[in-house]
């Protein structure tokens, strides 16, 4: 979580609803990908759990969780992953200064976004 987002956990109303069910949020994002569950038929079912979704990518990501072999290591701890976006923001935690700090509550991130 990036500061920008995280301040809105602090934001009492939720701004944004669903217009097909109770889910509100304040970030845009967050619902067009909620509003899209409730309009795309879940094409692509795992086979090894009960994941399923309508994006062809999300789903091939989702995949390689189940991989026997973790391609990708961290060098300062035994974190392994296949998804190389995930080792990155594993990496992130190591960073010594978290320069972008909440106003309301203790949490520091590296990332302002």
């Amino acid at each position: 979580c990036h500061l920008k987002k995280h301040l809105l956990i602090h934001k009492v109303s939720k701004d944004l609803n669903c217009p097909h069910c109770d889910y509100a949020t304040n970030n845009k994002c967050y619902l067009k990908r909620h509003v899209l569950t409730h309009k795309l038929s879940h094409e692509f079912k795992c086979d090894s759990c009960d994941y399923s979704t309508s994006i062809k990518v999300s789903f091939k990501r989702h995949l390689l969780i189940h991989a026997v072999t973790q391609d990708l290591k961290c060098d300062n701890c035994n974190y392994t992953t296949n998804i190389k976006a995930y080792l990155a923001r594993h990496v992130r935690k190591y960073k010594a200064s978290k320069d972008f700090k909440c106003d309301h509550c203790d949490y520091a991130t590296n990332n302002k976004s």
